[in-house]
């Protein structure tokens, strides 16, 4: 549901005068000032914003808004991004989430996931103890290190809270399913010198299936129709011939003969109905303690303590295992119906079952220090910042290849399992033995984790008076170390599915930051501020790099604000793009010699594959994994913008912000389908795309590919964000609205220098997520002193299906969306609260996509679920 209040920081306060305002620390500046206004543009969602949604899960708080784009993880789309598997995670401007910095209270957090991972697990932070959230939309690697190259996400809690509070969550969708529950307990007292504030968090969800909201994956027709398909990993198996035919299995288990029919291949007829093994809702549970503590030692220094804890446990149904392309079989092996030698392509070993792919992780962080205050007024701290991530993920069972193959080799294997290696029939549906299937059968586990430790310093004040103001300025150091280590199921090391990944990085780092009033009082000028910012970074794994910040504010008069930043970033490559070990995984990949036409079609019949080629299924075998070659990126940042606050409409503000972001040598892998894309689009010029993947000899489908992350040449994003908020009184009733809305100018990646440019803007990629020209959230609140009710609007813009064609009209663009969400609560009494909400309350429909099979549309996107409400009461005590 979409949040009331999100604002840009300029609009929330008025200038004021120092000496009766209190200091504070706004995120994109390590300098406290008198007020929240500063060069950088800066969004807050505060915690009253947050009941009002009824969203219980950060990731959804972030998703929704209008700065983000692209592709990252949470429990609704049951997608997982860069092996986070089961985390949560946030994409600003639709750059990656490696590029999003997640920082807690201004400190940096340990990676999440189950093991060598990256990006933050939000899962960790219960919103019940989230005072606000502060977003800065432009680069501040000179402010806080590498990794915030799109922006910074502060999340910051309660530190202040006296009493207990007891809140209590339920929700539902329209169709009866996808329950979940939370519970929280917020408990805090104050003694003499100093408080402590305790948090216990728990929440519930329920899966739900794709095939619960989705009848059939579906394909348009150019007639304008819809079509049902299925997976080509078949039951029964199927296989290639020695005379260069493929067939399929027998399919009926009570077919009068024996089973051992068999015939030509054909997809209309023999398909997976998979839908039914996958979520649209992973089931998950998340425990949360947390506790912040301050003790005054004495009047200038103080000892803080922050420490957390969070367990979550999840699973997700996957489709019955295959595991048996490139099993070879002699034509004399006793249950081959053919008489031939054969290939094996492709099995669905539904005579196992279905697996669930578990995770459970368990993540620590403490963070300690001292604040103190010198006698000139200057403010100082040093802190250790310890963060241990530990998991464990895998399937409830799997197969193994080595012994399945061991099994249709009759030198290896005996027919009366006389060796204790059985031999199989495998040649149908339900003819395979309990012997072979608890031979080849395991359970599948693997384990890993992330480790943090981080020491800084820090002091800031203000040096001198200068004839406009205080010369602020901020300086400190840091000293990090982080490691990641992955170790894969030893039955998948054996079979060489996973190589285990290990490795550390350090950084050292020493920064300084000054906030200059030039003018102040004159004509034209109110205030003319200049902010410079620098930081020196040395990497054991990548070098040393400076950054720097310049930004200039400049406030016309008390109504009218401009203001400008320019910055440089870098972002090292992480442990699991440094010392990642080969992994396969099934991704989404559209060959282009299928339907071809002009000069691919040329290309692809030059390199062999036929005019008549058809793609079997949807996904690639592709090996993933790091690439120690890999350097730095580096990045520069542009925000240009205006804050009006007119006197003549009181209660009225607006920020407006153009924002340009151009990363160089930007890590990144090229997907599959445009690798394949543009090798046969220019064999020549784009021949190292070319030697990424390899064809079957005889079936000329695409075996393998290779996608490692590289140094890429650049990678381009414009737009411009628009937020408006006006509180007014109507009708005798305080009321409250606000717009958000982001205009996506260009997203553009060149995969390698003098390679063709891809331009984003617009689409819907096949694995990335969308990046429309336009997303926008809308909100209208009522409030008196008895309830209050919000009614919002969230506006995803339209966009083209990359793939799309006319050979799929329904599925090649989608029209703009729109979905409305309604919240309201009851102040009972000045304890008890009672609230409740619907979510998408006309059920709206996720529309069709030619690229997306799973659900056929989006889900990182579109809300698949359609409506869904909650209730729930609040109680403090």
């Amino acid at each position: 549901m979409l949040l009331v209040g999100l604002v840009s920081l300029p609009h929330q306060v008025v200038a004021q005068e120092a000496d009766n305002v209190e200091r504070i620390q706004v995120t994109g500046s390590k300098i406290k000032r008198t007020d929240l206004e500063t060069a950088s543009p800066v969004s807050v969602i505060s915690s009253a914003d947050i009941s009002a949604s009824g969203i219980t899960n950060v990731e959804n708080l972030l998703q929704e808004m209008s700065f983000s784009a692209g592709v990252a993880g949470n429990a609704s789309n049951a997608y997982w991004t860069n092996g986070g598997y089961g985390t949560a995670q946030v994409n600003l401007r639709g750059l990656g989430i490696k590029r999003t910095l997640v920082l807690l209270n201004g400190r940096r957090v340990v990676g999440g996931g189950t093991g060598a991972n990256s990006s933050v697990d939000l899962n960790m932070i219960p919103t019940s103890m989230i005072e606000r959230i502060e977003v800065l939309k432009d680069g501040a690697s000179a402010v806080y290190g590498a990794d915030a190259v799109a922006g910074v996400v502060n999340i910051i809690t309660k530190k202040e809270f006296v009493g207990a509070e007891l809140s209590v969550k339920a929700g539902i969708t329209g169709e009866g399913d996808g329950e979940s529950q939370d519970v929280s307990l917020t408990l805090g007292t104050e003694f003499d010198k100093g408080n402590i504030i305790v948090n216990l968090s728990y929440a519930n969800t329920s899966a739900v299936r794709q095939s619960d909201r989705v009848a059939c994956p579906m394909f348009g027709t150019e007639e304008g129709t819809f079509e049902c398909f299925g997976s080509s990993t078949t039951e029964g198996g199927r296989a290639l011939l020695a005379d260069g035919t493929q067939v399929q299995f027998n399919q009926d288990p009570n077919t009068a003969t024996n089973g051992d029919n068999y015939g030509p291949y054909n997809s209309a007829n023999h398909s997976f109905a998979y839908l039914p093994y996958l979520n649209a809702v992973s089931p998950m549970q998340r425990l949360n303690l947390s506790s912040f503590a301050n003790y005054q030692i004495n009047d200038s220094l103080q000892l803080f303590i922050e420490s957390s804890y969070s367990n979550r446990q999840g699973e997700q149904i996957v489709t019955p295992r295959n595991g048996f392309a490139g099993i070879k079989v002699g034509a004399d092996f006793r249950y081959n119906p053919t008489g031939q030698d054969l290939e094996f392509l492709r099995r669905r070993n539904t005579e196992l079952g279905a697996p669930y792919f578990f995770q459970e992780t368990n993540t620590i962080r403490i963070v300690t220090g001292l604040t103190g205050f010198l006698s000139n007024g200057w403010e100082w701290d040093v802190s250790y910042n310890y963060g241990r991530n530990t998991g464990v993920d895998g399937w409830t069972f799997d197969m193994d290849p080595d012994r399945a193959a061991q099994t249709l080799d009759d030198s290896i294997c005996t027919y009366d399992n006389s060796n204790g290696i059985p031999c199989g029939d495998w040649f149908g549906k339900n003819e395979l033995s309990k012997e072979v299937i608890d031979y080849v059968k395991y359970r599948r586990e693997g384990t890993g984790g992330n480790e943090m430790r981080t020491w800084s310093v820090n002091m800031n004040g203000y040096l001198l008076e200068l004839p406009a103001g205080g010369l602020g300025f901020a300086v400190g150091a840091e000293s990090r170390t982080e490691k990641g280590w992955r170790d894969p199921d030893s039955t998948v090391l054996r079979n060489g599915l996973e190589d285990p990944i290990s490795g550390s990085y350090s950084v050292n780092e020493i920064f300084g930051e000054l906030s200059v009033p030039l003018l102040a009082d004159k004509f034209l000028v109110k205030q003319l501020s200049v902010e410079l910012a620098a930081r020196y970074s040395d990497y054991n794994t990548a070098g040393a790099e400076t950054t720097y910040k310049m930004g200039l504010s400049w406030n016309v008069n008390d109504e009218l604000m401009l203001r400008t930043v320019h910055s440089t970033a870098f972002r090292a490559p992480v442990i699991t793009e440094l010392f990642g070990g080969t992994n396969g995984e099934n991704l989404r990949t559209i060959d282009p010699c299928e339907n071809a036409t002009g000069t691919i079609a040329a290309n692809c019949l030059a390199a062999g594959v036929p005019v008549n080629f058809v793609q079997d299924g949807n996904t690639i075998l592709t090996s993933v994994g790091g690439n120690p070659k890999l350097e730095p990126e580096t990045a520069t940042t542009t925000t240009m913008g205006i804050v009006w606050q007119p006197a003549f409409l009181e209660g009225f503000s607006a920020t407006i912000d153009y924002f340009n972001i151009e990363i160089d040598d930007s890590i990144t892998s090229v997907n599959g389908s445009d690798m394949l894309r543009l090798c046969y689009e220019d064999p020549i010029g784009n021949a190292k795309f070319c030697d990424t993947f390899d064809r079957h000899p005889v079936t000329h489908q695409v075996s393998e590919l290779n996608q490692r992350p590289v140094n890429a040449a650049v990678e381009k994003v414009s737009g411009v964000d628009l937020n408006t908020m006006y509180k007014f009184t109507l009708f005798g009733l305080s009321s409250r609205a606000s717009l958000d809305v982001t205009r996506l100018l260009t997203h553009e990646s060149t995969p390698f220098r003098g390679q063709p440019t891809i331009d984003k803007v617009g689409d819907i990629t096949e694995d990335q997520g969308s990046y429309t020209e336009w997303r926008s959230n809308i909100s209208y609140s009522v409030m008196t002193d008895v309830w209050s009710a919000t009614y919002s609007l969230r506006y995803i813009g339209s966009a083209d299906d990359v793939n799309g064609s006319d050979l799929d009209p329904l599925g090649k663009s989608v029209g703009s969306v729109t979905y409305s969400d309604v919240s309201a609560s009851w102040y009972f009494n000045d304890d008890l609260t009672f609230s409740a909400g619907v979510d998408n309350i006309f059920d709206k429909n996720a529309p069709y996509l030619t690229s997306w099979n799973d659900a056929n549309t989006d889900v990182m996107t579109y809300d698949l679920l359609g409506r869904r409400g909650y209730v729930r009461a609040t109680y403090k005590f």
